[in-house]
């Protein structure tokens, strides 16, 4: 199917797709954002709790020393340990100040050897001497500062004294700020990957509908479907592997199942014999009272010169057949032809024999007997029925109905113009035919000595179009009315039969008209149909 691509198309594609990169950009910012957001906070609770697990580790640590308690006992440090404590500091990231104070917060150690001998500052030490170890921030003497202090025991259980060891409140932040820069470094990194990644998802989407808008192909998919199933052949489509994809309703009318129970399963089924013979075959085989003639042709799919499926067509050919001669009325013209034909022919050779044997005035007298006689039933049909096609039908019925003693009458009150406002020709050749042609066929099969008698009336005006038909035929049993519109219904046994009612109904339902039928046994039927809806 061929989809126009038109600049508002093309205008709505590029519109579309830039929305397409818009909202992918900003699904993946958000995300982003929430990831990066999310991290960052959970690196900087973790900073915060190395810095206070080491803290805590280093005053603990140094509180339990030897050489710390000895420091305290003697009042002041000895050179190894001040070299080591130093050294320490130095060397540890996270580690800005280490002070021990005995027990009168005098000060045996700080990282400021001028320090040293002076009480300490910040006044948060008091719970440090009640044996408790903590973390608290505070302020010293290099400014603010995360603390961890730690209470150095002595043997007799006593305080002698105890440990702090901080990091300044400038260094934690300095930490805080290398590690956003960090992130905020890794986002932009991302959100122009994010971009990269949003244009050539946005590529690979367009590239993958063919330039096409959803709403193309959307509508494309929907009336591709409304064809498929407005056909009369019945379209079985298989990919690659054989594998059933897609069945129309024809070709579910034809196979007796659904398209839901036919998709997935192998196409072989259908076409080959195995294990008691296909599904197409045992319909093929199935007799006039299921689904005969069915012709199926399987062709491939070919897309750059290579199969990419199949498809199976199935076609009723027998009832394919019908229905073209009954819809386009040949088989009513033609009848009525014939019969036109047959009883001039038998007219021409009677005219012809009074001529041979020279009896002129008799065949004067014969033809112009024939001239009334033809024109007492050619002229009201001819001045009430101004579609020729119609007027044809019904004057080949007028003979044929003459030579089986059948008296044929058009109501005075009939008036059909050239191009009915209601019905086509081909509906009206459908609807007529079937019903003169059932009356017929009704009336000659009545036995006795009752009345021949056919009446059609044709009216049609601003209101509506009115088609009656009446027959004093056989009539037909309450029990057969309700079936008598059933494709393949007749009270004849003949194959082929069946057909002329279930046309009928049909125009009439297209056409959104009503059918009324009288009828009784052994005396008649009226068919009346009325049309009001306008072409």
């Amino acid at each position: 199917m061929a989809i126009r691509r038109g600049k508002e198309n093309t205008a709505d594609l590029t519109a579309l797709f830039f929305q397409l990169f818009t909202w992918l950009t900003l699904v993946w910012v958000l995300l982003l954002s929430a990831t990066i957001s999310t991290t960052l906070f959970q690196s900087l609770s973790d900073l915060k709790e190395n810095i206070d697990s080491a803290l805590t580790a280093t005053a603990a640590s140094l509180a339990e020393s030897n050489a710390v308690r000895l420091a305290l006992t003697e009042g002041q440090c000895s050179q190894d340990l001040t070299g080591y404590l130093d050294s320490l500091v130095a060397n540890t990231p996270d580690l800005d100040v280490i002070s021990i104070a005995d027990a009168d917060s005098i000060r045996v150690y700080h990282i400021n050897h001028h320090q040293i001998g002076e009480r300490f500052v910040g006044g948060d030490q008091e719970a440090a001497l009640r044996g408790e170890s903590y973390l608290s921030d505070g302020v010293g003497t290099l400014g603010r500062q995360r603390r961890a202090f730690c209470p150095v025991v002595g043997a007799d259980g006593t305080v002698l004294g105890f440990v702090m060891a901080s990091a300044t409140t400038d260094q934690i932040d300095s930490l805080h700020s290398s590690t956003t820069h960090s992130y905020l470094r890794l986002a932009a990194r991302l959100g122009l990957a994010t971009l990269l990644v949003a244009g050539l998802t946005t590529l690979f989407i367009r590239r993958r509908l063919h330039g096409l808008s959803p709403d193309s192909l959307l509508h494309a998919y929907f009336t591709q479907s409304d064809v498929l199933d407005s056909l009369e052949e019945g379209v079985v489509a298989a990919d690659r592997q054989g594998r059933v994809l897609m069945v129309n309703r024809a070709a579910e009318r034809m196979l007796g199942q659904q398209a839901a129970d036919l998709e997935g399963q192998p196409l072989d089924r259908l076409i080959r014999a195995e294990d008691g013979g296909s599904l197409l075959e045992q319909r093929l085989d199935s007799g006039p009272s299921s689904r005969p003639n069915i012709l199926a042709t399987c062709v491939p799919t070919l897309k750059d010169g290579k199969q990419t499926g199949s498809t199976l067509i199935l076609k009723d050919k027998s009832r394919a057949m019908r229905q073209a001669e009954q819809l386009n009325g040949s088989r009513h013209i033609i009848s009525a032809l014939r019969a036109n034909t047959h009883e001039f022919m038998n007219k021409l050779q009677v005219i012809s024999g009074l001529l041979q044997i020279r009896r002129y005035d008799d065949a004067l007298d014969y033809i112009g007997a024939i001239s009334a006689t033809q024109s007492e039933l050619i002229s009201p049909v001819l001045q009430c029925i101004q579609n020729h096609t119609v007027a044809a039908l019904l004057l080949g019925k007028l003979t044929n109905t003459r030579e089986l003693k059948i008296q044929m009458t058009l109501l005075e009150v009939s008036a059909l113009p050239e191009h009915s406002l209601y019905l086509s020709t081909a509906d009206l050749v459908t609807v007529l035919g079937n019903l003169t042609e059932n009356a017929i066929e009704a009336i000659d099969a009545q036995t006795g000595d009752g009345p021949r008698s056919l009446v059609i009336q044709i009216t049609e005006d601003d209101n509506g179009l009115l088609i009656m038909v009446s027959d004093t035929g056989t009539g037909i049993a309450p029990a057969d009315l309700d079936r008598i519109y059933l494709s393949g219904y007749s009270t004849k046994a003949q194959e082929g039969r069946g057909v002329g009612m279930a046309l009928i109904q049909e125009v009439v339902t297209r056409r959104q008209g009503s059918i009324e039928v009288d009828s009784e046994p052994g005396c008649g039927t009226t068919f009346t149909l009325i049309f009001n809806k306008k072409r």
